[in-house]
């Protein structure tokens, strides 16, 4: 009786550590057309990771393809780009699929650099959603243009789902909506379920279109608590907390604009607003301070 009861509380531990996932994440949300003032479109990425890395403002400029502003993560287990705008109005940001497990993801085959290659070879939604054979690997995208926004669910066994608006708003978290694939192990989990709800709710019934300072406080949102808040800053050192807001304004017609917040570990918060256009004058540098003229709003013309 004593090992079936032993038995018994193994298999709930298991089931209790299999259905968990990991906190570490990230919150989307854009909006389209007549929801944005002035039109255009309005993309923001929180990203959400361990506290265990900094972050960098970069200018790729690739000999064959389109130039971009990116966001990349430096000294980080996944280092890399995680957020990026090109020079024709197109951004591209992404969020880890918490439901399946890390190993499982790195597991699948995946074209090496896939954003990096997507901001360099697209100009448009529909470009991207032209290479859609291209995305193997579980994840979650939202991309947007001057036009139209889109979210793209990539499920573990190949299968995808594309939602998109060129009028209205989109949003994602960590968990599968459009999608049911089987044989996941894993739950939503409570921060991605409640960011989901929360942001849902405050772009709900604005009464007018959306602003960029709009989005830059809901980005800063707290009403969940450390751990399950848009903005989390994390109920110990090391939980996972949000280091980054970034938020790109694309107009019907002009330089696409970046706000961007970090909040990089031992580090004050910084805040950098620019124009691509200016970031992409530059021919000095790849990297663009956080303290720079460009970040305080001055021009390179």
């Amino acid at each position: 009786m004593m090992q079936r009861s032993l038995r018994l509380t193994w298999v709930v531990a298991l089931w209790w550590i299999f259905s968990l996932q990991p906190s570490h994440a990230c919150t989307l949300w854009g909006a389209a057309g007549n929801s944005v003032e002035g039109g255009g479109i309005l993309i923001t990425k929180n990203r959400d990771w361990i506290p265990d890395h900094r972050q960098q403002l970069n200018i790729v400029k690739p000999k064959d393809g389109y130039a971009s502003v990116v966001l990349a993560a430096v000294g980080s287990a996944e280092p890399g780009t995680k957020a990026g705008v090109i020079e024709k109005g197109l951004v591209i940001v992404t969020a880890t699929v918490s439901q399946v497990p890390a190993a499982e993801r790195k597991r699948i085959d995946q074209t090496k650099g896939l954003m990096s290659h997507l901001l360099a070879r697209c100009a448009s939604v529909e470009d991207v959603l032209k290479q859609i054979e291209l995305f193997h690997r579980p994840v979650f995208y939202l991309v947007g243009d001057r036009r139209q926004i889109a979210v793209i669910e990539v499920a573990p066994d190949g299968s995808r789902s594309i939602t998109r608006t060129d009028s209205g708003t989109l949003h994602h978290t960590n968990h599968y909506c459009a999608i049911d694939p089987p044989d996941l192990q894993r739950k939503p989990g409570a921060s991605s379920t409640n960011r989901s709800a929360r942001i849902e709710e405050l772009l709900k019934n604005p009464g007018r279109p959306y602003t960029v300072d709009d989005f830059i406080r809901f980005s800063e949102d707290k009403t969940a608590g450390a751990d399950n808040s848009i903005w989390r800053t994390g109920s110990a050192p090391h939980k996972t907390r949000t280091l980054a807001t970034w938020l790109v304004s694309i107009p019907a017609s002009g330089s696409p604009r970046l706000y961007l917040k970090t909040a990089d570990p031992g580090e004050a918060e910084r805040l950098c607003r620019l124009a691509v256009d200016d970031a992409l004058r530059i021919t000095d540098r790849h990297q663009i301070p956080m303290d720079s003229d460009l970040c305080r709003g001055a021009s390179t013309r």
